[in-house]
């Protein structure tokens, strides 16, 4: 059940990242050409956030069931920095980045005028962004790192092995 949920999580980090990419975009779009909020701007705002809080969802399922929580409670888990990180660092950051994410919809759907509305929804997204990408355990991140999608390392090992 945990690989699963690590497996969807990871995936879902993809549609996060995209969504929020592309709300940012559109509110730079908007505010740098005058542009009217459209119902298109709300609802990719929409779908960003849903996006989110499914990979909140998910993410607690993995702290929860996949020990990291059991971790943390471990003497001297703040000390390792692979516990501090899955422990602590990346569900926070990623909470407040939610929580961004949020206010941007919240700023989409409000009633401000379109500068102002664009202006809010890009700087929630845009901060959200900033967190998502630095807190993501990518492979090149020491200490942290994770594959592209779990199981991608174990799918290249065996072919190395054959050659």
């Amino acid at each position: 059940m945990s690989g699963t949920l690590i497996f969807v999580h990871s995936l879902l980090r993809y549609f996060v990242i995209i969504l929020t990419i592309v709300v940012a975009a559109q509110a730079v779009m908007g505010m740098t050409g005058n542009k009217t909020f459209t119902p298109g701007n709300r609802k990719a705002a929409l779908f960003m956030m849903i996006a989110c809080d499914l990979q909140l969802l998910v993410g607690l399922g993995v702290y929860f069931l996949g020990g990291h929580l059991q971790a943390m409670q471990q003497p001297g888990a703040m000390a390792n920095h692979y516990t501090r990180f899955y422990g602590m660092e990346h569900p926070m950051s990623m909470i407040i980045g939610i929580v961004l994410v949020h206010l941007a919809y919240k700023a989409a759907k409000s009633a401000m005028g379109d500068a102002q509305k664009f202006k809010r929804v890009f700087w929630f997204a845009f901060i959200a962004l900033l967190l998502f990408v630095s807190q993501t355990p990518w492979p090149s991140k020491k200490d942290t790192a994770k594959p592209w999608l779990p199981g991608m390392a174990m799918i290249s090992a065996p072919a190395a092995a054959h050659a």
